[in-house]
């Protein structure tokens, strides 16, 4: 396992060096599709009522109201550690039954059936399950987040073991690596990329599922503030509550980017588009 040439060390080192020394450019088409969002709703919010499109102005100033209080921060931060907590865990509890689900066959055909039923029952009616079954409000958000997150941590992790392909791991064995060398030449390799789609898919759907707990069996949370917010019909609030989870999403997201360009260096050219500067 030690006998790699020094050559292709250099060249491989000196090609993941270049990758993450690339210069990370806003893009110009994302910043035009932000330029024309805030242009249209800056002409429906002076050919309609307040109620409906408030002014850009009123939600810049009431996002600085909501999070000047201690309150609003409260709920930012309990809706935020929510979202991640939860997620880890289905994270853990999904992607260890995904990778037994592909060394065992018998654990697959058991656990398939049960994870393909999941699938066909809606967010919102595992929502009123966990209403239903569980008294406390966070058991009730910590059920939901995790059933919602389950089927995707455990086919991305099942399909990424299962797709690698037999010659590389017959090769790999040839070599008589250690179970760590094993994990780490052959198995991270091929499940990391799956595992950070499935946080980059997870993430949205997370949110989306956690603030409808928090809407419909919660007293705490964005979810909470939000339905505040519609009972009083303060759509200024509302706006300005969705755009603290848009910006909890993008960081995310960033967040994971981050950690493709880090250890997925390699995957920065491909044979499927031109690149474009």
């Amino acid at each position: 396992m030690s006998h790699i040439p020094h050559q292709t060390i250099k060249i491989t080192a000196g090609a993941e060096r270049a990758v993450k020394k690339a210069p990370r450019r806003l893009p110009w088409e994302g910043t035009l599709a932000i330029v024309l969002l805030l242009v249209a709703w800056g002409w429906a919010s002076h050919h309609s009522t307040p109620m409906f499109f408030p002014t850009l102005t009123q939600l810049f100033n009431t996002i600085i109201d909501l999070l000047s209080s201690q309150d609003g921060w409260s709920s930012v931060g309990i809706t935020y550690a929510r979202i991640v907590m939860y997620l880890a865990g289905s994270f853990i509890v999904s992607s260890l039954l995904g990778l037994l689900a592909a060394w065992n066959v018998h654990v697959e055909r058991f656990l398939l059936p049960l994870v393909e039923l999941k699938q066909g029952i809606p967010a919102l009616c595992w929502v009123l399950f966990a209403i239903l079954w569980f008294a406390d409000s966070e058991a009730r958000i910590a059920f939901v987040v995790i059933t919602s997150a389950l089927p995707t941590f455990f086919y991305q992790s099942r399909d990424a073991l299962r797709s690698i392909p037999r010659d590389w791991v017959d090769l790999v064995h040839s070599l008589r690596p250690s179970p760590w060398q094993k994990a780490r030449i052959l198995w991270w390799p091929a499940v990391l990329p799956s595992l950070l789609t499935g946080w980059r898919i997870n993430i949205g759907n997370a949110t989306r599922v956690t603030i409808m707990a928090e809407l419909l069996g919660g007293i705490t949370g964005i979810g909470h503030e939000l339905r505040i917010s519609q009972e009083m019909f303060r759509m200024d609030q509302t706006i300005a509550w969705t755009a603290v989870l848009v910006v909890f999403v993008i960081a995310s997201n960033a967040i994971i980017s981050l950690a493709e360009r880090q250890y997925l260096f390699y995957r920065r050219g491909d044979g499927v588009r031109d690149h474009v500067n």
